[in-house]
């Protein structure tokens, strides 16, 4: 009876703990605004076509038109390059325009450089692929810097970390679910149509945005003209004066944001190789195309779970997990050197992802803690521009370096370079510094 008595009082908690979880999800999530729930649908569904048809198979598609390990990674840095170098000037056209404009133009930028990818997958043209990626730089820069704007502006302080968790969730689980159908549906279609389906929905896309502008004569005119946004957003976004006035920033900032953009720098290397180079293995391992898509798809799937994940980041010391994380992620990109078959792709592919994933959100939580309140806006786009400079840094540095050493012994040596620079973080974090942070 004693035994009955205590499996009782031991597993009723355990029914507690499990419905106290579900409410706090349930509460966090209708405790955020109507209008961001419904930007959070809009990207899910925009997201969910480039998935399905032009992000999956992106490097791919590279390979397809010019089949060179190291101008596949130059030309993959071209967007990441362009969002770098616009990404700044965009926070401050934000800052003076309509940021519903701004989506407008982001889209119908996209449109124009999915038919240009489409073309220059038809022509098997390098010229127009580089002016595609350049586009599409532009295009990431207006679209979905745009949307993170909106969601900052309009979030409360208090629940901002689950809102931007509903805003990156709704973005991996539409890649999750768009490369799972593009396993089916690329069997019945060549890679360049793809980016033709792109455009179409794009343009479908417009209809999920209940803040657009209507598209009424007088629109396209005050949208077009002289002195119109478009004039505005052009002149304000070649500007350096908002370059100028972030780097001021920048040399007022805690000297601890450093150290977190240090991380984010190292994060967003270590993903794009991941995302750009692993399918690019398959490739060679001569995967199917759809193998390739369930890839891309189990690389996305643990991204799914910030939502839940921005709700504990802070409960432990941030720059331990991150360096513990970061041990374990080195161990995997040095085992992608010694990759055989399907199978031990997927799994290494997996742990990468789910390690990145895990530590995301406490290095944006970083950013915030060590960010003044006054200069939140201009560190965000630093931030951006971190994010993209390591995407583009990450993309020529590894081509450059599997000219030197080959595929496989450049992810051995990437293996090397983190697992140095998380142990001498470890070592430091756990003997010099006892308190939590």
């Amino acid at each position: 009876m004693y035994f009955m008595k205590k499996e009782i009082q031991n597993t009723a908690p355990q029914k507690n703990n499990k419905t106290w979880f579900f409410s706090v999800i349930k509460k966090d999530f209708f405790s955020i605004p109507t209008s961001i729930r419904m930007i959070s649908l809009s990207v899910f569904l925009f997201v969910l076509w480039w998935a399905l048809w032009g992000d999956t198979f992106f490097s791919v598609y590279i390979a397809y038109i010019i089949d060179n390990v190291f101008w596949i990674s130059i030309i993959a840095a071209i967007i990441p390059f362009v969002r770098m170098i616009f990404d700044i000037g965009m926070g401050e056209v934000e800052d003076h325009s309509d940021i519903k404009s701004i989506i407008f133009l982001g889209k119908w930028i996209y449109v124009i450089s999915s038919i240009l990818l489409f073309v220059a997958g038809i022509e098997k043209s390098v010229i127009l692929l580089v002016v595609a990626s350049i586009i599409t730089g532009l295009a990431g820069a207006a679209l979905l810097t745009s949307y993170q704007s909106f969601i900052r502006n309009n979030a409360q302080k208090e629940n901002r970390s689950t809102v931007f968790g509903l805003y990156f969730s709704s973005m991996n689980l539409a890649y999750v679910i768009g490369a799972l159908i593009a396993a089916v549906l690329i069997q019945y279609t060549t890679l360049p149509y793809l980016f033709l389906f792109v455009a179409v929905f794009s343009v479908i896309s417009f209809f999920t945005d209940k803040k657009l502008p209507n598209l009424s004569k007088k629109k396209i005119r005050e949208f077009m003209g002289k002195e119109s946004f478009l004039h505005n957003f052009f002149r304000q976004i070649f500007s350096i004066a908002p370059i100028k006035k972030t780097f001021v920033t920048l040399k007022n900032a805690d000297k601890k944001l450093y150290n977190a953009l240090g991380f984010e720098l190292l994060f967003n290397i270590l993903n794009y190789i991941g995302l750009i180079f692993i399918p690019i293995i398959a490739v060679q391992s001569h995967f199917s195309l759809s193998v390739i898509a369930i890839i891309f798809a189990i690389m996305r799937f643990p991204y799914v779970i910030d939502f839940f994940t921005w709700e504990f980041a802070d409960k432990y010391s941030k720059r331990k997990f991150i360096l513990i994380v970061l041990l374990f992620l080195s161990f995997l990109f040095a085992l992608l050197g010694f990759r055989d078959g399907v199978g031990s792709i997927m799994i290494i592919s997996f742990g990468i992802a789910l390690g990145l994933s895990a530590i995301r959100p406490v290095i944006s939580w970083l950013v915030s803690d060590y960010t003044d309140a006054g200069a939140s806006g201009k560190i965000t786009w630093v931030q951006e521009f971190v994010v993209n400079f390591g995407s583009m840094f990450g993309s020529v540095a590894f081509g450059v370096l599997t000219l030197i050493l080959g595929m496989n012994n450049t992810f051995i040596l990437i293996g090397i370079i983190v697992f140095i620079i998380a142990l001498i973080g470890i070592i430091r974090r756990f003997h010099l510094f006892q308190k939590k942070i």
